[in-house]
């Protein structure tokens, strides 16, 4: 398998663990979910590209998982695995159970801003461009954004270029990056974070998003 097809392939994993977790969600704290997505890596034949990300209730950007049992809430799930020696990159947020209107006016904020920014991927385009882009995007939530809006993504899960408001870097046919808006926001004792990544393929017209896991506001019982 070449770079592609492994990513590809790195992707596809995600999105079958992804959807595994949604479909049979039975675990107890934010630690338990990591051990399970690590181990599924296993025995799909993978290794983790990095810690997962599993945080409930949590603005911290790369929050560790905790022995903290799961409340009502949203859950952000970062996780990428290497497949041939090839990184894969994805984030999901979901909620444990039930969203308000507020919540859902949030996530759609942040996943369309995701959907419009990807829209624009294709060669040529200035890096800092698309970031400042996903700002204006968000609104005054963007007071809330604070990483970049992407990387890109090869033997090591972050690479160049760096999509920031900064960056000097012009995408390239045949980049492999991601595009990953989030709002991260503390206010007295409510805390979240949301955040929706893909990972995808730069095209001289356009890009080929490889993570195919669902996007839409998935609600997940509080057991």
């Amino acid at each position: 398998m070449n770079k592609v097809q492994s990513i590809r392939k790195a992707c596809e994993i995600n999105d079958k663990i992804f959807l595994e977790i949604t479909r049979n969600f039975r675990f107890k704290t934010e630690r338990d979910l990591e051990k399970y997505i690590l181990k599924r890596f296993r025995q799909e034949g993978a290794g983790r590209a990095y810690r997962p990300i599993v945080a409930n209730n949590n603005s911290v950007i790369h929050a560790k998982p905790r022995d903290k049992r799961f409340s009502s809430g949203f859950l952000v799930l970062d996780f990428g695995c290497k497949f041939n020696g090839w990184c894969s990159d994805m984030t999901r947020t979901i909620f444990i159970g039930k969203a308000g209107e507020e919540e859902k006016k949030l996530y759609n904020l942040v996943l369309s801003c995701q959907e419009k920014c990807i829209k624009k991927v294709r060669e040529g385009v200035f890096c800092c461009e698309l970031d400042i882009y996903s700002r204006t995007l968000l609104k005054e939530k963007a007071q809330y954004f604070k990483h970049a809006l992407g990387h890109g993504v090869g033997k090591k899960v972050h690479e160049k270029p760096r999509v920031s408001p900064w960056s000097p870097d012009v995408l390239k046919e045949g980049q492999v990056i991601t595009i990953e808006p989030g709002i991260y926001i503390k206010k007295g004792k409510k805390e979240f974070g949301i955040r929706v990544e893909d990972t995808l393929l730069v095209n001289s017209n356009g890009c080929e998003v490889f993570c195919k896991a669902s996007k839409k506001f998935i609600e997940i019982k509080l057991r």
